[in-house]
């Protein structure tokens, strides 16, 4: 059921994201033409708006050159004037003190001082004057730089525009130029475009298939984790019968370890008695050529043994014989004598067996 159920949604999210793609591309199709037409037209308001600014900064420097030109020789002319006036009127003021000091004695008191105040008056208006004419000259200072700096930044301003205008002709061309190149590029982007879909198409394909993926290993793992818990359950029932075991165990460690403690007394005691093995076994090597010498004769008597027990067998078949045959106590007699001689043998073979 759930991969059923996946399958249609995959197609419907398949179908959404061509769609989508497709209207992406027309739109970015769309969006690059106006970029380009929307450069272009740029390019000539910025043309425009430099030669308008060009043109305005030209005609108000014409205007500020006439002004100037207009009022430096009028203000030249009134400085001069004005101070030949002030040098006629200094050489007054002079003469008039002069006449003063020669005057003092005939004129009045009071026409005097009234002479004095107008003097120090006309003092302070030449001073006045002075001060007037410095700052004139302070402002037609000023005023010449500033139309020297406006000079200069009007030519500055004109370079930078021809520059300007220059580049931004250079980039007309270039863009005209370029118009191929972007149709190449235009094409690569749709063919890019294309191979995009057709990854987004593999990509939504393979999320499907891993969706589907993941939802089979989840049931996998919920039945893993549910086969899990059972056995943890039965490991938990049998907890009791392997603390059980556990018990039993250590019992038969403590069992094993008092064996172990006796088996290393038993070997402690092989250790000692290793010198003592090894005395017994150098006397057996010792005794070793002296048990087979003894072998040797045991061997030899038992085979002399042997044969006299076979002649004993031989002789008394023969006293049998003639025991039977002969009843004579002459001939029998001699014969008589010869088994206590045999006895005596067989007494002693048997002591040297027992030796």
């Amino acid at each position: 059921m759930t991969n059923s159920a996946a399958k249609p949604r995959k197609n419907r999210a398949s179908e959404e994201t061509s769609s989508g793609a497709e209207a992406e591309r027309q739109e970015r199709r769309a969006g690059r033409a106006g970029l380009s037409s929307a450069a272009c037209l740029l390019c000539a308001s910025v043309c425009a708006v430099l030669a308008c600014v060009v043109v305005r900064q030209n005609a108000r420097l014409a205007e500020v050159e006439e002004k100037f030109a207009l009022l430096l020789p009028g203000r030249t002319a009134g400085c001069s004037e004005l101070e030949r006036r002030l040098g006629t009127l200094s050489e007054k003021c002079e003469d008039l003190q002069a006449t003063l000091g020669t005057l003092e004695d005939q004129i009045p008191h009071a026409v005097v001082s009234d002479l004095e105040k107008d003097v120090t008056q006309l003092k302070a208006w030449s001073t006045g004057l002075t001060k007037k004419r410095q700052q004139f000259q302070e402002r037609l200072s000023a005023l010449a730089q500033a139309v020297e700096s406006i000079e200069d930044r009007t030519s500055t301003i004109t370079t930078d525009v021809t520059a300007k205008v220059s580049l931004v002709r250079t980039d007309v061309r270039r863009m005209g130029g370029l118009e191929s190149d972007v149709e190449s590029l235009l094409t690569k982007t749709g063919q890019l475009e294309e191979r995009l879909a057709q990854a987004e198409k593999t990509m939504v394909r393979r999320i499907g298939d891993l969706l589907a993926g993941s939802i089979d290993r989840v049931s996998n793992l919920k039945s893993a984790s549910e086969r899990n818990t059972q056995s943890l359950e039965q490991m938990r029932k049998r907890i009791p019968e392997l603390a059980a075991a556990d018990r039993r165990l250590g019992e038969q460690l403590l069992a094993l370890e008092s064996g172990r403690a006796r088996l290393l007394k038993t070997v402690t005691f092989a250790g000692d008695l290793k010198p003592k093995v090894f005395t017994i076994q150098k006397d057996y090597a010792a005794l070793e050529p002296q048990l087979a010498d003894l072998t040797l004769r045991i061997g030899k008597v038992a085979e002399d043994l042997m044969r006299h027990e076979q002649d004993l067998a031989q002789l008394k078949e023969n006293v049998a014989n003639l025991s039977s045959v002969h009843g004579d106590n002459r001939e029998v007699h001699p014969w008589a004598s010869a088994p206590s001689h045999l006895s005596d043998l067989t007494g002693k073979n048997t002591q040297k067996d027992e030796l």
